[in-house]
Formats: structure tokens, C-alpha cells, sequence
């Protein structure tokens, strides 16, 4: 089989289409017919095996159907959860204290899955994952989902928990429960990766966007978030490009160091700072890429 370069660019571009609109399945079957080739450019092969290893760490729902809800694609994803919680609800009056025996006992998929759905219960149960929050160590991932939880409950006020090793205090009115609502400097960062990545590697963007989201999740309200809001020159260049680095090893198993220094305008008085940046963001990929998320 030969897969000629128009047609190659035809699915590439394809291929970004369906990574832009998040149609994620689309793009698993799209990779999975073009790796059939043998004919194609091996360092282009090697990229679009990585994006399906990708895909099916980040979005496993895609890869596995069983785990997919059998719903609309077009509809909302919050309003479709929020309208299966108040159905289960209504038919089970045991509904939310299975949910709880889930966040107390669950692996860590069974306390996601709880979270998420817990938030859209009327009167949830604040003061036990108030409670579960606060008792011992907590995966980072898990313990931000709690806080959007209770956010989306209506839960104000501040909460002290341990994370990644700090003692934190945050107000949970004020954790975002989306990548729009994390402040400007942040959100600039990865749109930062993305402008630098639209002309050199169009699918890299949503590399860049799924592991930054991951990252934040794992930095919330720890001095690493801190220093992310800080408002020293350079420091969106200096975690864009960090974090372009880190993950341009971590997936394809090199990177320019110098070049992309120099595309984001790193100097030397930046390089300490880029450093520190570089062994967070590259301690952070080697836990979720080896199955620690």
C-alpha cells in the first residue's frame, strides 16, 4: 500500500481538524488506517504512533467503547452528566451513598468517576468530601477534582489539605472549573506553545493543551502554582518553553534545546528559572506517561 503526499496531506490535515473539535475517535480510526502504510516517511509514522498512544492514555474512551456513554456527541457533556445524576437519583435512593463507597474504597477512576458525578447532586454531601479531602495524602488529580466538586455544589469558603507534600489552604470559590476560567498569565502560557507549534507542528498543540491541563491540575494551590501567577519578565516564556521541550522528549525522544530557547526568547539571565521549570514539567510527564495519573 502507498500513501501519496497529497493524500498524506489531505489526512494530516484532517487529522488537525478532528484534534481541534475534540472529536477524538474520529481521530483514533484516522491514525490507526494511516499507520497501515508502510510506505509512509518513518519520522511521520513515528509522530502519528505517538498521537495514538497519546490518545489512548488521555482519552481511553475512545479506544474503548465500553467505556463511552452512548450519547449525542453534539450535546453538552455537563448537561448530559447533570441529567443522569438527577435520574439516578430519583430511581435510587441509595444513588449517592454508592457514589461515596466509590471515593472511600474506589481505584482511581471509580473516585474520578464519583467526583464527577457527585458535583451534580442537589444537596450533596459537602461535609464527607470535605472530610475524604482532607484525610491523608491524596492523588493531586483526584484532590482538584474534589475542589471543583465542591465548587459546583456552591461550597465557598477556604479548605486546608496536604498536596504533592505542602500543606495548602485554598478558597474553593475560586478553583476554575475550566481552562477558561484559570487566569490570563496561565491560559497565555500554553497559548504561547501553541502559536510557536501552529507553523512547525500543528498536532502538537494538543499535546501541549492535555498534559498543561494535567499540570495544573497536579500545581493547584502549591507554591508551583504560585510562581506560575508570578509576574517576573519572561515567565510565560519561560514555562511555554519548558514545557514545549519536556514534552517534545517525553513523546518523541528528542529535543532541540537550544532552538526552541531561542524561538521563545530565553536569555541567559532566564536560564536558572528555565531549569527549575524543565525538571518540574519533565518530573510531572514521567508520572502520568508511565501510568502514575
Amino acid at each position: 500500500m502507498i500513501l501519496f503526499p497529497k493524500t498524506e496531506q489531505f489526512y494530516e490535515e484532517e487529522l488537525t481538524k478532528c484534534l481541534q473539535k475534540e472529536q477524538y475517535g474520529e481521530a483514533v480510526s484516522m491514525l490507526t488506517f494511516l499507520l497501515q502504510f508502510p510506505s509512509a516517511d518513518q519520522q511521520k509514522t513515528e509522530q502519528w504512533q505517538a498521537l495514538l498512544n497519546w490518545l489512548q492514555t488521555m482519552q481511553p474512551e475512545t479506544v474503548f467503547p465500553a467505556l463511552s456513554s452512548q450519547v449525542d456527541e453534539e450535546e453538552e457533556e455537563e448537561d448530559l452528566l447533570r441529567q443522569m445524576v438527577e435520574e439516578k437519583s430519583t430511581v435510587d435512593a441509595a444513588f449517592v451513598e454508592k457514589l461515596l463507597g466509590m471515593l472511600r474504597a474506589g481505584s482511581m477512576d471509580q473516585q474520578l468517576a464519583a467526583l464527577e458525578q457527585l458535583a451534580f447532586v442537589q444537596r450533596g454531601p459537602v461535609a464527607e468530601i470535605r472530610s475524604w479531602l482532607r484525610q491523608g495524602p491524596r492523588h493531586p488529580h483526584l484532590q482538584f477534582k474534589a475542589l471543583q466538586a465542591l465548587k459546583h455544589m456552591g461550597e465557598t469558603g477556604s479548605i486546608d489539605f496536604v498536596k504533592n507534600g505542602n500543606h495548602i489552604v485554598v478558597d474553593i470559590e475560586e478553583t476554575p472549573l475550566s481552562s477558561e476560567e484559570f487566569p490570563g498569565q496561565i491560559r497565555d502560557m500554553i497559548r504561547r506553545v501553541e502559536e510557536i507549534s501552529e507553523m512547525r507542528q500543528p498536532d502538537f498543540a494538543f499535546f501541549a493543551k492535555q498534559t498543561w491541563q494535567e499540570f495544573l491540575s497536579y500545581a493547584y494551590g502549591t507554591p508551583i502554582y504560585v510562581e506560575l501567577l508570578t509576574q517576573e519578565d519572561g515567565v510565560i516564556d519561560i514555562w511555554a518553553s519548558a514545557l514545549h521541550t519536556a514534552l517534545q522528549e517525553q513523546l518523541f525522544g528528542t529535543a532541540n534545546r537550544e532552538e526552541l530557547q531561542d524561538i521563545y526568547g530565553i536569555v541567559d539571565s532566564m536560564e536558572g528559572s528555565w531549569n527549575n521549570a524543565y525538571k518540574v514539567l519533565r518530573r510531572h510527564l514521567d508520572t502520568i506517561l508511565l501510568g502514575g495519573r
